[in-house]
């Protein structure tokens, strides 16, 4: 997965995100951020699911899923 634009702080936070393996560390770590860095991780880990979601849907065996689905995204 590539994310194109990010800031380096932002690759920063991303490089922590990906070397914790569990979710509830993920939780943890979230919780010693300060309040910035806290928002700034949790959109970021919301744009990882949506690029996960892309990805998914490119490889999709269904173009008619894909159309309607469509209708909701935010760019496309």
């Amino acid at each position: 997965m590539r994310i194109e634009g990010l800031t380096e702080h932002q690759v920063d936070l991303l490089d922590t995100m990906w070397a914790i393996e569990e979710f509830d560390e993920l939780e943890e770590w979230m919780k010693t951020l300060c309040r910035a860095d806290r928002i700034e991780a949790e959109s970021l880990q919301r744009l990882v699911v949506l690029e996960a979601f892309e990805e998914l849907m490119e490889e999709s065996k269904y173009p008619e899923a894909n159309r309607v689905i469509d209708q909701f995204r935010l760019t496309k």
